[in-house]
């Protein structure tokens, strides 16, 4: 058997019905493909989802199963299933993504052609904490797959580079994984621990990128939502140790990354052109940028300032910003 190029691990907690279960659906066909393969890792899911994952698995014997006896936080439920992965890539996959049609293609052609030194990808998406947030304001999650396909279809090309990756979904060179020993457990149920892991490969010399071609739609928080008031100190307490492993850390906004990433594609632009795509993404970016000002007056004309340049060059290119629309709205 051929070494996969590709090993999905999905962890899953709690929810089944509207989390890890739409999420597998997305996935399967994964399971047809002989450059993937797929494994389920369930973290003592104590409302009946653990059983429900081991009937999905029974039902799709070419994934791989792996029911935990007690929750071992994000980075432990990963590692696990990491552990037991094949493929040249492994992809972390959080069961609250759906991915789009195409989406799965779109990654492995991706992680075929990205330069030795990229050690992790990430896709776009329409919720995440970095220059992956693609937002579409008012339009519903169950349409959030649609915008994605329409998205792909108008393919840019582009590999952003990025400060740090978020985990909700990311490939991960298997190599790199192993050489730094996984994700770090002493952050606990969460958070953080994809930063640090991102730091962390960049100390060993290693790049991180986001496949601007490939969509993976995301709730957000839905498995930590259930920690109810826990959820907020888990994240004061990971936050804390982030400053203290990493005393040079940027907790840098969201919106700060999606001007990095239209600086990157400006830049791409110039030198090779405008693309339909190319014009399509930096119209939603600069959406978002106008979209995402900061709330305080201050902070907002500091932003509107430091972004002028950036603006301007978009306007000089004829872009103006436009958010997608679901297809069904268009029609």
């Amino acid at each position: 058997m051929n070494t996969p190029i590709l090993s999905l691990v999905v962890l899953s907690f709690r929810c089944f019905e509207t989390t890890t279960g739409p999420c597998l659906a997305t996935l399967l066909g994964a399971l047809d493909n002989p450059r993937c393969e797929l494994i389920l890792v369930d973290n003592a899911s104590d409302d009946g989802s653990a059983q429900q994952c081991a009937a999905w698995a029974a039902a799709h014997p070419g994934a791989a199963y792996l029911p935990q006896p007690r929750n071992l936080g994000f980075a432990g439920g990963m590692n696990i299933g990491v552990a037991v992965a094949a493929g040249e890539w492994v992809c972390l996959v959080n069961n609250d993504t759906l991915f789009a049609r195409g989406a799965l293609p779109a990654l492995i052609q991706t992680l075929a052609r990205v330069p030795a030194q990229v050690a992790a990808v990430g896709p776009v998406s329409n919720a995440a904490g970095n220059a992956q947030c693609l937002p579409v304001p008012g339009v519903a999650m169950q349409q959030m797959a649609g915008i994605g396909v329409a998205a792909m279809r108008a393919p840019t090309g582009l590999l952003t580079p990025t400060y740090r990756s978020d985990f909700f979904c990311v490939a991960v060179r298997r190599s790199a994984w192993q050489q730094l020993g996984g994700l770090d457990t002493a952050f606990g149920l969460g958070y953080y621990e994809d930063f640090d892991f991102s730091l962390r490969l960049q100390r060993a010399g290693f790049t991180q990128v986001i496949a601007e071609d490939v969509f993976v739609a995301h709730v957000g928080s839905a498995s930590f939502a259930t920690l109810g008031d826990a959820q907020a100190g888990l994240m004061r307490r990971n936050r804390a140790l982030m400053r203290e492993r990493h005393p040079d850390v940027r907790f840098e906004h969201v919106r700060e990354g999606n001007a990095g990433a239209l600086r990157h594609l400006l830049a791409v632009a110039r030198q090779a052109g405008w693309t339909e795509g190319l014009r399509r993404r930096a119209a939603w970016r600069l959406a978002a940028l106008l979209h995402d000002e900061a709330k305080s007056p201050f902070k907002r004309w500091r932003w509107r300032w430091a972004t002028r340049g950036l603006r301007r060059a978009l306007a000089a290119a004829g872009i103006e910003p436009h958010f997608p629309v679901p297809e069904e709205t268009r029609r």
